[in-house]
């Protein structure tokens, strides 16, 4: 594993280095050196002596010139590479030198890689604030070192990084190593892959143990590994203290960094050594017989002659895994064909996991990194996989156009953004289908009657000028597309009834869609359709997911012609599509959703929603990019929701990006509680009476934070007696999230998981139904067994990857006890019984295993043992962001750590900042802490087309002068004028810019 941390200040590092002689003071100079192009350009190599340690680590050069006196710099940065602990047992129990020169030169491969992509100055020629300029040098050194804190057997080095890098030009400048920091993750899969090659290259085998890399030596058991592992012990131990799981990662490096003890330094190094063979001896553990097993591994894979039994198993295994290899589905990412036996095993591997890569990370994002393309590609864990191969790899597919490089903003011309062009494809589609729109559906009213009809039906609801301009231009324009961007609270449900009120009159339906269920059935149960007196006719509108809405009506779409075009042709006519929350749609529903408006001649298409929230689970933004091409678009920038003063200014200045203020203004509503910050957020909500507890949400990204809160809520009721009874403990199942691409990988699948076939002739030749993951084989087949008792091998190589259609589905089993009184939410739908996928639901009794739930329509359902539901049922004290999408509450508690890095950002701030009417308390480990990694994390998504430079996408952040800040209604929205008879289109002259492309079919049945 790797981890990173800060070293000293410039003041004190070299006095801290002297006294603490970590670095340089424990083991004969053979074991340090200098490292990396700078120190070929300063004359510094071999030994490192702690003289220009010092020197260096405080900025000084050997001439003695200053590298940034600036005192407040930091001296350096200590990259941490720690060996797998049964790769150390290996090189100090078994004796296997070799161990350590694997090492080496996986530290050094890692550290070539960071020095070439991440090593950066700042430069002031363009821009007075500095912009990052790579350099390609470090100036680093080296430290061996074989024990742990606890004096176990550790293997692990340091790389120590002075701050400072010489540029292009040969000047010695301070480094800016916010890349480092950034990729430490990436970093460490690198090394992970090239120290795992190694090992094997010496005739070890391996098996994965992490999702980033992370291995262990096969045939080193986990009892013992544990027994050598006295630190990480006493990690986890302190991580459990706190509340939290051995799986996040960010937390426990940071309890590695704040529990250290003072370094011990052994009196005997030969009497430790014979106290770790005491211990292995009484575990049966013989390290130098597996050492041994390795070389004989070698030595028969050598020419010869077959001779042993074991020999020959061994080529027979070898020739059977080369040959499944090779016969592996085609994939328009690799070779294929006969050209793939021109590829050694190791050359194909790289293409397979290159390409899987581009889709694992391709079905959620549209852009990438290089160093997150070579993570994703590492982590898969194939053989003989390193980062070389990998980035080769990158450059063949990109000099075949199969990858496409981004547009280069920076002063060095680095590329920090590819895309594929399907991605590009499908984001030109579906500005096209936005065109194609454009006065091709003449408006149902005019322009001059609506605000009249509006305010007619709009009942007890007094609808403000941007409603009324909003809903003006829905009914009267001509173009079939229109988009209304409103903030959060701005009444955008008011507005959807008013306008589908209105379509009733004139003798049109409006079917309502949404990204989830929840948002679905809030679109029925909580608009109106109303007469022009005001008087509700009808309750809510017709409403359905994107997904099953495109599963009906795409394939008919794209045939043209038909009996399947005329039925969805049939069922189309006339209606108006409302979506809801349209930032939540993805690239690819959003343009099929725009293909079957067009081609089955959909009235309108209102797309309503707030590009400055969340953005999709999947790849693009397309709602983003939809209102950067020019749509007939409408504004509703102000809430109508806060009802306090103080929440008005805060979220209004959170909606602003004005974070820092925003807390600012709550003052002790923002809750530090350092590491009880869970507990303090449980015991808040608990400390109110239980008519406030009702309208009080408590909000938290993410998962195990929520699990957390959940418990800590269900025992606080349990203790005072609002929930009662024993309770049923139930084997609930939860997402594992893993990739379509993800589940072609054995190493996806963990005994103890539950694997759902969705339809039948399913990937891999398995039958539709369940099946429960028993554990993985040699060969990387998956054991399942099914709902028989029958056991089956399942090999996931074999699943086509040009197939995209959805028909696995892999959860985790866990484990909730629920109670008479407790609050729960559905994972799943079950339609009958209106029992709707995130939508909560009270426990009324748990008697003799049966469970009577009150659903939110406040009607009676029993639940009998195997009932499926049971299954997807979890606590509902905590709820995540994108549940709090759309939801509206009186008061809240957001939870944030600011550790985790991808839940602590700005999208996700907003949202839980602008969800309440009167009151919110924000908790959290550290506020200063919080605002910073909020301040750095924008949360945003990519746009192929940005990437490209094709299209530029404005922030979604509205600077404003105050929170209560009104902006004017655009002139060109303005109606109410007898003269007008329907709101001016788009200037034309704007629209030749945009790209007409005529897309295949098959193009966007293989996006699909």
């Amino acid at each position: 594993m790797l981890s990173v941390a800060s070293v000293s200040s410039a003041g004190g590092a070299a006095n801290y280095f002297a006294k603490d002689d970590y670095y340089v003071g424990d083991g004969p100079a053979e074991l340090s050196e200098w490292g990396g192009k700078g120190a070929e350009a300063l004359g510094l190599s071999g030994p490192v002596t702690k003289e220009d340690f010092e020197k260096v680590l405080d900025g000084k050069l050997p001439d003695g010139t200053i590298v940034n006196g600036n005192e407040n710099r930091r001296a350096g940065i200590d990259l941490t590479f720690s060996m797998p602990k049964s790769a150390s047992l290996m090189a100090q129990l078994g004796g296997d030198k070799r161990v350590l020169t694997a090492q080496e030169a996986a530290v050094k491969a890692t550290m070539t890689y960071l020095e070439k992509h991440f090593a950066e100055a700042r430069d002031y020629s363009r821009n007075p604030n500095g912009e990052a300029v790579q350099t390609g040098k470090l100036l680093y050194a080296l430290f061996q070192h074989d024990t742990s804190r606890k004096l176990d057997p550790q293997n692990h080095t340091h790389a120590v990084i002075a701050a400072m890098t010489q540029d292009k030009a040969g000047n010695w400048k301070a480094l800016w190593n916010g890349e480092v920091w950034k990729n430490n993750s990436v970093l460490g899969s690198i090394y992970n892959a090239a120290l795992r090659t190694n090992l094997e290259k010496l005739g070890y085998r391996t098996e994965l143990t992490g999702k980033h890399g992370q291995f262990e030596i096969q045939g080193v058991s986990r009892e013992v590994i544990e027994a050598f592992s006295q630190r990480r012990l006493d990690i986890l131990a302190t991580a459990e203290k706190l509340g939290r799981r051995a799986n996040e990662t960010e937390f426990l490096r940071g309890v590695t960094k704040n529990t250290r003890d003072p370094k011990l330094n052994p009196d005997d190094k030969q009497a430790l050594r014979q106290e770790w063979a005491k211990r292995a001896e009484g575990l049966e553990f013989d390290a130098k017989a597996m050492v041994e097993q390795t070389r004989a591994r070698i030595d028969n894979g050598r020419e010869g002659p077959l001779g042993t039994a074991e020999r020959v198993r061994g080529v027979i295994a070898a020739v059977q895994e080369t040959a499944q290899l090779y016969t592996r589905p085609a994939d328009e990412l690799t070779t294929n064909g006969l050209q793939r036996m021109g590829l050694t095993p190791t050359q194909l591997r790289t293409e397979l996991v290159t390409a899987s890569a581009v889709r694992v990370i391709g079905e959620r994002e549209t852009s990438w990194t290089r160093g997150e393309l070579v993570k994703t590609a590492l982590d898969l864990g194939a053989r003989g996989v390193t980062v070389e191969g990998v980035e080769a790899r990158m450059e063949a597919l990109v000099d075949k156009g199969q990858m496409l490089p981004g547009k280069s903003a920076r002063l060095d011309g680095a590329i920090e953004k590819y895309t594929t062009p399907e991605h590009v494809a499908i984001e030109r589609a579906t500005l096209a289908n936005v065109t194609a729109g454009k006065d091709a559906s003449p408006g149902m009213i005019k322009a001059s009657g609506a605000p009249e009809r509006l305010r007619a039906v709009s009942g007890e609801y007094d609808l403000n000028a941007e409603q009324i301009a909003a809903g003006t231009l829905a009914l009267s324009s001509d173009d079939r597309t229109v988009v209304i961007q409103g903030v959060a609270g701005a009444g955008k449900t008011t507005l959807i009834s008013a306008i589908a009120s209105v379509a009733r009159e004139e003798g049109r339906d409006v079917i309502g869609l949404a990204f989830a269920n929840k948002m679905v059935n809030d679109l029925r149960n909580e608009t109106e359709i109303r007469t022009a007196n005001g008087e509700a006719v009808k309750e809510g509108i017709e409403a359905r997911t994107v997904s099953s809405f495109v599963n009906q009506h795409l394939r008919g779409a794209l045939h043209g012609s038909g009996p399947t075009f005329e039925a969805s042709r049939a069922a189309l006519e006339g209606k108006v599509l409302v979506l809801d929350e349209a930032s939540l749609v993805a690239n690819k529903p959003m343009n099929d959703l725009l293909t079957i408006a067009n081609r089955l001649g959909v009235e309108k298409l209102v797309m309503i929603g707030d590009k400055a929230q969340l953005q999709p689970i999947e790849a693009g933004k397309s709602f983003s990019l939809i209102q950067a091409d020019y749509p007939a678009l409408a504004r509703l920038d102000t809430s109508l929701r806060q009802r306090t003063e103080h929440m008005k200014e805060a979220s209004g200045l959170a909606r602003a990006g004005r974070f820092r203020e925003s807390f600012a203004l709550l003052g002790d509503k923002v809750v530090e509680a350092g590491k009880d910050h869970l507990e303090v957020a449980a015991k808040t909500w608990l400390d109110l009476p239980p008519e406030d507890r009702e309208r009080t949400a408590i909000y938290s990204s993410g998962r195990d934070a929520r699990a957390s809160l959940n418990r800590m809520v269900q025992d606080g009721l349990r203790a005072e007696g609002s929930i009662k009874g024993e309770g049923l403990t139930l084997d609930t199942l939860r997402p594992a999230h893993a990739t379509r691409e993800e589940l072609r990988y054995a190493a996806t699948y963990a005994k103890g998981q539950l694997l759902e076939v969705m339809r039948q002739n399913a990937p891999g030749g398995l039958s539709r139904g369940r099946y429960d993951v028993e554990g993985l084989d040699a060969k990387g087949r998956v054991f399942l067994r099914d709902e028989n008792g029958k056991l089956k091998r399942f090999d996931p190589s074999r699943i086509d990857p040009v197939d995209k259609r959805d028909a696995l589905r892999l959860s985790e089993k866990t484990k909730e006890t629920i109670h008479e009184g407790d609050k729960v939410r559905w994972t799943e739908k079950d339609d009958a019984r209106k029992l709707m996928k995130s939508e909560e639901a009270k426990i009324l009794g748990v008697k003799d295993g049966v469970v009577t739930v009150e659903n939110r329509h406040g009607e009676t359902v029993e639940l009998k043992q195997n009932d499926k539901m049971l299954e997807r049922m979890g606590l509902a004290y905590a709820i995540n962001m994108h549940q709090a999408q759309g939801d509206t509450r009186d008061m809240a508690i957001g939870e944030m750590h600011s550790s985790a890095r991808h839940l602590s950002n700005q999208r996700l701030a907003l949202v839980m900042m602008t969800r309440v009417r009167d009151d919110i308390t924000i908790v959290t480990n550290d506020r200063d802490q919080l605002l910073a990694q909020i301040g750095r994390n924008p949360g945003d998504k990519t746009s192929a087309l940005e990437t490209l430079g094709e299209k530029r996408i404005a922030d979604a952040r509205i600077d404003r002068a105050a929170p209560d800040f009104n902006p004017k209604i655009p002139e060109h929205l303005k109606v109410g004028e007898a003269s007008a008879d329907r709101l001016p289109s788009v200037d034309k002259e704007s629209l030749r810019a945009v790209p007409q492309i005529d897309l295949p079919e098959r193009n966007i049945e293989r996006a699909r």
